[in-house]
């Protein structure tokens, strides 16, 4: 009981300090009347009023005291015993159908109706606290981004690498996604579920299928959240100018509406247009969070719920309280249980309308990395901005912690970026073992082994060089020192035979050893020439390996949706030949 005492509030004790220096103020006061202190000298004043007067007022500070502390004590909330309390956790599932057909490229709704269903899905990531969600993209043919899953986080890293450039193949199949999105409900074995699709419209071959589809699995509701307007606009491509159909005009992609509204009102759900607020994603999940209310299970989780004894402390102040109602007191209790003021908060004009994780893809975007990492709450998507900032050090920081193949992928990109190429071969052979079919992991990995092998070949041909030009010193230094013998030879002999006189002898002498030390001047600069050679060497040397390295680098590619861009193109080919649509956009 010792160990789990503890206050739930102990804010609440503040108040005994001031309520101290009240106590102890009204203890100290001389409760006596200021007109007798007018009129009678202070030495013949007690004995006029006599002592019973400043006994009563320092009982009676005493109770305040003792009453007041109580019902301090009793708000803070003291407690010791915890209280058993099962949670639950919802059982709604989600799967999130994305149109990534080339006509949500198109520019009707600004920057594009892609960029803003992006948008709409991290609201709505954001708004569901519980459940499963799942992202399946179509084209042409559907593929699942991510299974069901309550990692809402792992979806909203990859909604920034979603375009229409990832798919395959060109046209629009909405029936695969649901196709998609109902196996993905019954390998999770679930019974009841919401499918939201995100589209600017169905042809009538589309519209056929999907409701022959939502006909034979009604246990699952199908709304659709309409992306664009009904003027439409043209579709951008990547070499300039808009898309153009066969004829040569330019295609202008509209909405179509009302195969929307059909495929919503078949599949039980409801049509929203997509707007400026959250009115569309909040009329959304109302309607799908109202069908799963009922339908919760107990989870593993317990909270942490006590018994709070505070209100036991208000049955000792009911005899102080009568006390001090006979003497008037306790009409200044009730100043003392005025509720604290809550706390002040800013806000600007951008929160009124945009999340902080809205405002952080916005400056991502915008290539504005700096202030995207800055306004992320989210990790992978701090790591994610600060990387693109260039900020590789902080990248790493933000992606400590996180376990799964995207975070020792992203981490290994930024330890080769700091030229720690151990630290990111290891990364990259982590996320091989959570994943062997990542392309992208393994190919850097190799870039990243195929220049440590390079670099100490390298390092291997320059201890060889400065080997043979050591061997090269030598040889000279021994044949500097053989001719030197000879001529030191040939002298003797002449000097023997020619007779010399002392004086003669004496200048010789002095010229040989004049010759000798104009030889050790000459041997000592050729010995610093060939050092100063030999440190040019190595900073060529060194200079060679770091361009290296960076031309290794600049082919390590940084491109998130590259692996989404293998997975989709891979299950395309295991497929075998798809129907192409009728207009491929």
């Amino acid at each position: 009981m010792i160990e789990q005492f503890h206050f739930l509030r102990p804010v609440w004790l503040l108040a005994l300090l001031p309520l101290m220096a009240i106590i102890w103020h009204g203890f100290n006061s001389r409760h006596q009347s200021r007109s007798w202190q007018a009129v009678v000298d202070a030495q013949l004043l007690p004995h006029l009023l006599g002592d019973n007067r400043q006994s009563r007022g320092s009982s009676l500070w005493l109770i305040v005291g003792i009453a007041a502390s109580l019902a301090i004590i009793a708000l803070a909330g003291p407690v010791w015993d915890k209280l058993p309390q099962p949670t639950f956790r919802q059982q709604s599932a989600l799967v999130i159908a994305l149109d990534l057909s080339r006509s949500m490229d198109a520019g009707d709704i600004r920057p594009s109706r892609l960029t803003r269903a992006r948008l709409k899905i991290a609201d709505i990531l954001s708004l569901r606290d519980e459940g499963q969600t799942a992202l399946v993209s179509y084209a042409a043919d559907a593929f699942v981004v991510t299974p069901l899953t309550e990692d809402s986080a792992t979806i909203n890293a990859i909604l920034p690498a979603l375009s229409t450039e990832l798919m395959p193949s060109k046209g629009s199949n909405a029936a695969g996604a649901l196709t998609q999105s109902y196996a993905l409900f019954e390998n999770s074995g679930v019974t009841e579920g919401d499918i939201l699709v995100l589209s600017d419209g169905f042809d009538d071959s589309e519209l056929t299928a999907m409701l022959a589809l939502i006909q034979e699995n009604l246990q699952y509701r199908v709304s659709v959240l309409g992306i664009g307007t009904e003027s439409g606009g043209p579709i951008p491509i990547t070499n300039g100018g808009f898309l153009k159909d066969q004829q040569g005009a330019i295609v202008v992609a509209s909405l179509m509406q009302e195969n929307l509204r059909k495929i919503a009102r078949s599949g039980g759900g409801r049509f929203e247009l997509i707007s400026a607020d959250d009115t569309d994603i909040n009329s959304l999940l109302s309607a799908m969070t109202s069908s799963f209310e009922n339908d919760s299970v107990e989870s593993d989780l317990q909270a942490d719920v006590w018994r709070e004894l505070g209100p036991w402390l208000v049955l000792l102040l009911l005899p102080l309280v009568a006390i001090l109602f006979r003497r008037g007191v306790v009409l200044v209790l009730p100043l003392l249980l005025l509720p604290m003021p809550p706390e002040a908060n800013a806000l600007g004009w951008n929160d009124l309308w945009r999340n902080q994780n809205q405002r952080g893809m916005e400056a991502f975007d915008q290539e504005k990395y700096g202030a995207a990492s800055e306004l992320f709450n989210l990790n992978e998507w701090k790591g994610s901005s600060a990387f693109r900032a260039g900020n590789y050090e902080q990248a790493l920081k933000d992606w400590q912690g996180l376990d799964s193949e995207r975070a020792h992928y992203n981490r290994g990109n930024a330890l080769a970026k700091l030229q720690q190429y151990e630290a990111a071969i290891d990364a990259y052979s982590k996320a091989l073992e959570l994943n062997p079919q990542h392309a992208d992991a393994a190919h850097n990995k190799k870039l990243i082994e195929d220049l440590l092998q390079q670099q100490q070949q390298q390092k291997q041909q320059g201890e060889q060089s400065d080997q043979q030009n050591q061997d090269q010193q030598q040889q000279q230094e021994s044949e500097e020192s053989s001719r030197q013998g000879d001529d030191q030879q040939n002298q003797s002999e002449q000097q023997s035979e020619s007779d010399l006189s002392d004086e003669q002898q004496s200048d010789q002498q002095k010229e040989g050893e004049q010759q000798s030390t104009e030889q050790q001047g000459e041997e000592g600069g050729s010995e610093q020439q060939q050092l100063a050679q030999a440190e040019e060497l190595a900073k060529r040397e060194q200079q060679m390996s770091d361009q290296a390295a960076e031309q290794w680098l600049r082919k390590i590619p940084d491109d998130p949706g590259g692996l989404l861009r293998r997975k989709f193109l891979y299950q395309y080919r295991q497929r075998g030949d798809q129907s192409k649509a009728q207009n491929p956009w």
